[in-house]
């Protein structure tokens, strides 16, 4: 009997640890990714409380996407302009001989299906338009694919690329412009003065780099023409061939802004491009010293904040405030413009920390509710099974003296 006793004991000792809250570690909240600071930096869970892009399109001219399993699902039939203008099959577009592409469709919208890397907008879709071959691209090459995106209707435009100036290719920037679409670009990796071309452009979205901390990295390249600043020192990617590994660059950069402006764009779809950056700028993390609706060369109107973005009133002015010309950036919001929902803060670096201990604290209350209806059960059945045998084990000692009056062996 007691050997009964003791394994009844133990299942139910067992059985009360299965179901004890599990300790929540600082990254249970986030992406399978812990190593993916970008998101908890940008508050991706709060972000993806609101939207996750679904609906918006993303043209992406660069060099082809390999389908991994973290972009498979979202990727749409492209074409390949790295050959010319007669090259717009899609034979070659899901081959990214550079890898370029392929880490730029992971940062905008990775689902983590593959080696749990997810992009800021993980049900936004990409359209991969391939300009580039190993040995180079032509301007001409990127100016067409640019206006085969154009024409499949995306919402933005990523071209995380520098080429030379050329009228066609700035005549394609311009015609993405008319047709309502954002254009995002990395301002260049040369840490200099210099912002490269097409996000020199009037008009178009010129992005630098960040690192953990909210500082400029020294590779970004600054100027009067970047617009917004994000994420680009130590950011987890994968190759075209699967392998992981860590880059840094402002297309890396350029790829948080441009699935920023797809966050927007699902949430306001009936904003204009304008709207969208205008919402974009006038929200951003202040960085350089700058206050209020200010703008440097380092950091242009500060770091894209996407959770802030989603939560404004609708920007009154509905032209792109980047073009000569335009409304001021004043005149962007409402006068009675709602508060973010977690209004930004001018040091990045607390305002990571704290991101993640809000989602450590969110999953550690939702794993507890989980489990709490299955763990109250158990631990009622073994608080019956204990009173059970500490009578038992009262009538087991009670026989046992009976029994040792009477000469016999216990067995």
């Amino acid at each position: 009997m007691s050997h009964r006793l003791g394994s009844l004991m133990g299942v139910c000792g067992l059985a009360a640890l299965a179901f004890m809250p599990p300790t929540v570690r600082a990254d249970d909240a986030v992406p399978k990714a812990a190593s993916q600071w970008p998101l908890t930096y940008l508050k991706a869970d709060q972000v993806w409380q609101h939207t996750k892009g679904a609906g918006v399109t993303v043209g992406l001219v660069d060099s082809g996407v390999t389908p991994l399993g973290d972009t498979r699902d979202n990727l749409l039939p492209g074409a390949d302009f790295s050959l010319g203008p007669d090259s717009t099959g899609i034979a070659h577009v899901d081959t990214d001989t550079d890898s370029h592409g392929t880490t730029m469709a992971v940062l905008i919208a990775g689902t983590g299906a593959g080696d749990g890397l997810h992009g800021l907008a993980p049900e936004a879709k990409i359209l991969p338009v391939r300009m580039q071959q190993a040995t180079g691209s032509d301007p001409a090459h990127i100016a067409d694919a640019l206006k085969f995106a154009i024409a499949q209707h995306v919402k933005v435009i990523n071209m995380s690329l520098g080429t030379a100036d050329t009228p066609g290719m700035a005549a394609a920037v311009k015609q993405a412009e008319a047709a309502d679409i954002v254009v995002v670009a990395a301002a260049g990796n040369a840490g200099n003065g210099h912002v490269i071309i097409p996000a020199a452009y009037p008009g178009v979205v010129a992005v630098g780099a960040i690192d953990a901390t909210g500082t400029r990295w020294s590779g970004s390249d600054y100027g009067p023409q970047v617009a917004l600043t994000a994420p680009g020192v130590g950011i987890p990617v994968e190759t075209a061939s699967g392998v992981p590994k860590t880059v840094k660059g402002t297309s890396e950069s350029s790829a948080y802004v441009t699935a920023s402006v797809a966050l927007v764009r699902a949430m306001h779809p009936d904003w204009t491009a304008g709207q969208t950056i205008r919402a974009l700028l006038a929200t951003a993390t202040k960085g350089g010293g700058a206050t209020g609706l200010q703008r440097n060369d380092t950091y242009g109107y500060g770091i894209v904040n996407p959770l802030a973005a989603l939560s404004v009133g609708t920007p009154v002015a509905k032209d792109n405030p980047l073009m000569s010309g335009a409304a001021p950036l004043a005149a962007s919001l409402p006068a009675a413009a709602p508060s973010p929902v977690h209004p930004a803060t001018s040091t990045p670096g607390p305002m990571a920390t704290k991101a993640l201990k809000d989602s450590s604290q969110a999953a550690a209350t939702a794993k507890t509710g989980l489990v709490s209806s299955r763990r109250n059960k158990i631990f009622a059945a073994c608080a019956g099974a204990a009173v059970l045998a500490l009578l038992l084990l009262l009538l087991n000692g009670s026989l046992k003296r009976r029994a040792l009056r009477k000469n016999r062996v216990w067995h």
